[in-house]
């Protein structure tokens, strides 16, 4: 045997196929990383837009000859569909492949926003911005759960604090470079960057894992829908009972026609093998309170970032000093999400939310307290900021942490709607209380609402101080034979899949080693005679 032969013989397939997969992982995650962060960033980016679109909107052609309350319509529309289809996108995403929904979502917002940009007629605008939300809907909870699905289960609470913090940085980004886009392409052009994000994210989709279905069940299409129409509809209540009327006609039809499609969602959802609601979800371990926490947070923060800048020039801020008061919240939330998640290691989770509403309850006090701008402005921003990046860590993380392994989209989503939920319900309590202020003095409906979002603070806060000290813990009801069976079959499917992922590595080695001239395949028998 030559030294050249025995070189290969040797160092060929032992040491060169050990470091290529490492590698090819690596990058695997590298790129998990980079899209489940991209699709945050463009989300928020694209809501920073509509935010500062509407008002330029109001003066192009397309709009001119509409009333303001129409033109908000822009923002209605994409927060009806995200916040209607999120929890479904969610389950459909567990049901039928994570990879499959995230790149059907990419594809429909890139086309929306593609539409949005080049539109000359209101309703394609509307029907852009519906196609965006549609597509914001499927691919959030597919991207995070694709993410948490393929990590170590020690790498996924530092995916959830980078997935956080993306969303202020899609805030900041907007926030930015709003004015020169503006002034380059007109209102258009704060769409242009979403737009481009989504392209580049949907030609990235190929080299992530394939990801199948976790449940062969044909899933429930009649509760799909019905679920769909009660969230659809209970939105427009509480977003457009201002404009119509609180206890006009179609504000209460809509409410009616909401808690009718629930009901028969929650039915169907009870029946159903694959429910358009996983039931199963909701009574695991601290979903429960992960939703209802999100909801509080949602309530809160939507409030503050629709209200604050109003309240801020009712004060005398000028444009400038207003956009560099948001400025602070950004960057605060960037920093604070990954610090929060570092914290809940220490001190626990329901410890971080604690914080979280300490800190936005405290700026709501602040901005109260010091209306006028000053330096103490810039503070409350950066705690209200904190807050934000606290609260949405902690309540996505016990969310997600509390759901098994097949059930990450739904997780996500369900989280994510009761967060949109809270929202509207809090914008919609906020117009109300703008319009009939429950304090007197200087601006007595702005002062109001930041009463009211610091009792959404301190019941968050003391429902997690509650869960801080403890409570008593109840012994865990014995499984039934049924749901035994069930954890035994997805068991199994799990290590199926498993196998076939050491079956694919594998092979990728084989390939490997052909082409860089071994002379014989990495094989089981090859290695045990070796």
């Amino acid at each position: 045997m030559t030294l050249t032969s025995l070189r290969e013989h040797v160092a060929g397939p032992v040491v060169e196929p050990v470091a290529r997969p490492r590698l090819r992982v690596r990058g695997r995650f590298a790129i998990l990383r980079l899209i489940a962060s991209g699709v945050v960033i463009a989300i928020m980016a694209d809501s920073t837009a509509t935010m500062l679109a509407i008002p330029v909107l109001s003066r192009d052609p397309i709009a001119a000859a509409l009333p303001m309350a129409e033109v908000t319509w822009v923002s209605t529309v994409n927060f009806a569909a995200v916040a209607a289809l999120l929890a479904t996108a969610g389950r459909f995403a567990d049901l039928l492949g994570r990879r499959n929904v995230l790149a059907l979502g990419l594809a429909l917002y890139g086309l929306g926003a593609a539409a949005v940009i080049a539109t000359t007629s209101w309703p394609l605008l509307l029907g852009g911005r519906a196609a965006q939300g549609i597509g914001a809907a499927l691919m959030f909870p597919a991207s995070l759960a694709l993410l948490l699905g393929e990590l170590p289960a020690n790498r996924r609470a530092g995916a959830i604090a980078l997935w956080s913090a993306s969303s202020g940085i899609g805030a900041l980004a907007l926030q930015g470079a709003g004015g020169l886009l503006v002034e380059s392409y007109g209102w258009r052009g704060l769409f242009l960057p979403s737009a481009g994000l989504a392209a580049a994210l949907l030609m990235l989709t190929p080299a992530l894992p394939r990801s199948r279905g976790t449940d062969r069940r044909v899933p429930d299409v009649l509760g799909t829908v019905l679920l769909v129409g009660a969230i659809a509809a209970a939105v427009l209540a509480m977003s457009q009972g201002g404009a119509w009327g609180w206890t006009s006609t179609r504000t209460l039809g809509c409410a009616a026609a909401a808690a009718v499609l629930l009901a028969g969602a929650v039915t169907k959802s009870w029946r159903h093998a694959a429910g358009a609601i996983d039931m199963r979800l909701w009574r695991r371990p601290g979903f429960l309170w992960a939703g209802g926490a999100s909801l509080l947070y949602g309530a809160a923060s939507f409030v503050v970032l629709a209200m604050g800048p109003l309240y801020l020039r009712s004060s005398g801020f000028d444009p400038v000093s207003i956009g560099l008061w948001l400025a602070p919240v950004s960057i605060a939330m960037i920093v604070s999400s990954p610090l929060a998640m570092l914290a809940g290691r220490r001190i626990g989770l329901n410890a971080v939310i604690y914080a979280g509403a300490l800190l936005l309850g405290g700026g709501c006090a602040l901005m109260l307290a010091y209306p006028q701008p000053n330096v103490l402005s810039v503070i409350a921003a950066l705690m209200l900021g904190s807050g934000f990046g606290a609260l949405s860590t902690g309540t996505f993380a016990v969310g997600t942490m509390a759901a098994h392994p097949t059930q990450y989209a739904s997780a996500v989503g369900a989280i994510n709607t009761a967060r949109m939920l809270g929202g509207a319900i809090g914008v919609a309590g906020a117009s109300a209380l703008v319009d009939q202020p429950l304090l007197d003095g200087p601006m007595p409906g702005f002062a109001s609402v930041l009463v009211a979002c610091m009792a959404a603070a301190v019941l968050l806060g003391t429902a997690a101080l509650v869960r801080v000290a403890g409570t008593p813990r109840r012994r865990p009801a014995r499984m039934s034979r049924r749901e035994a069976e069930e954890e035994l079959i997805m068991l199994r499917r799990l290590l199926a899949e498993l196998r076939d992922s050491f079956v694919q590595v594998r092979d990728e080695a084989e390939e490997e080693l052909a082409r860089f001239g071994a002379r014989e395949p990495l094989t089981y028998r090859a290695v045990n005679q070796r």
